[in-house]
């Protein structure tokens, strides 16, 4: 892949904009061409479509020079940093099977007395203290667990 071949960003497409004002701002380009490249620099894809618009123009151009894949992937940390830890590369722990106990006990139990003391005693405020023991008790069994070795 060439770089007239590389995408830009909606950042880039702005630069593009700023400068080409510059341009009009100092008489290098009447209103119709300004405006006519600015609608071309809106729906540029490729670093190729914004270089185009200033071939004949002098700086300021726009920094397209982060649009070069080592400079992305090296802002981005993709392929630098090690690789991001997923769920099945994590094992259980005893803290985290507890809490996951404690989850599930809320959930069983927890659910079924709140709707039946909402019905027979109106206490509907007894939700809130099961849903946060129900998200933290769940939370907290995937933070107790441990990367697999």
């Amino acid at each position: 892949m060439g770089q007239a071949d590389i995408r830009t960003s909606d950042t880039e497409r702005d630069e593009a904009v700023t400068a080409l004002g510059v341009h009009m701002a100092t008489g290098r380009l009447d209103l119709g061409e300004y405006e006519e490249r600015c609608g071309r620099a809106a729906v540029a894809r490729t670093r190729g479509d914004l270089e185009a618009l200033f071939t004949d123009l002098p700086a300021p151009h726009p920094d397209l020079s982060s649009a070069t894949p080592v400079q992305l992937v090296q802002r981005t940390g993709q392929l630098v940093g090690p690789p991001r830890r997923r769920g099945k590369d994590l094992v259980e722990t005893p803290a985290s099977r507890a809490f996951e106990v404690v989850a599930g006990m809320a959930f069983i139990v927890g659910i079924p007395a709140a709707i039946l003391l909402t019905i027979f005693l109106g206490q509907w405020w007894v939700f809130i203290p099961v849903g946060v023991v129900l998200m933290v008790a769940g939370g907290v069994s995937e933070a107790a667990k441990k990367p697999a070795r």
